[in-house]
């Protein structure tokens, strides 16, 4: 749980970005197919609509997973909460949802003008620092929440951010 990866009694911006992309990854492999939006993909959604369909391709096959532990599905539920939260839904949520799963996917760290594209680059109205303040801002809000939580109510600015 959260006890034993905070430093200094606090979460820092670190901790809760490796929990969300944690649980990012759980989603990825469970087998649920209602998280299909996560994949960028609307095929699935596609061959509901055109049932006639006949040709079976590669997506049809059943879905094989590995196996998740209880302790795997909580924390991911736990995170996927924070977002849900404190993270506005709408544009901003989209944001914290494309830079995780860049993050999940294995780049070690937010290519931004990469996301700026998968935003919709110059047509989606952003700036890739536009990007970089509003998924800052949603993972410093949840990080000030949760440790406003744990102190008691104290909402002081306690988000230690500790990466450059």
């Amino acid at each position: 749980m959260i006890e034993n990866q905070i430093e200094d009694g606090f979460m820092t911006f670190t901790v809760v970005e490796e929990r969300l992309v944690a649980a990012m990854a759980v989603l990825w492999r469970s087998g649920d197919r209602e998280r299909a939006w996560l994949r960028g993909s609307t095929l699935p959604i596609w061959r509901e609509v055109v049932a006639e369909h006949k040709d079976a391709s590669p997506d049809d096959a059943a879905i094989v997973t590995c196996a998740l532990t209880r302790v795997e599905v909580m924390d991911a539920d736990e995170a996927m909460g924070w977002v849900a939260a404190w993270v506005p839904s709408g544009p901003t949520r989209r944001v914290v949802g494309v830079v995780l799963s860049y993050l999940a996917s294995g780049n070690p760290r937010a290519d931004w003008p990469t996301i700026w594209a998968r935003m919709g680059g110059k047509a989606g109205g952003w700036t890739t620092e536009g990007l970089r303040k509003r998924y800052g801002r949603s993972i410093t809000i949840i990080c000030e929440k949760l440790n406003a939580k744990r102190s008691g109510g104290l909402s002081v600015s306690t988000c230690k951010i500790d990466r450059p």
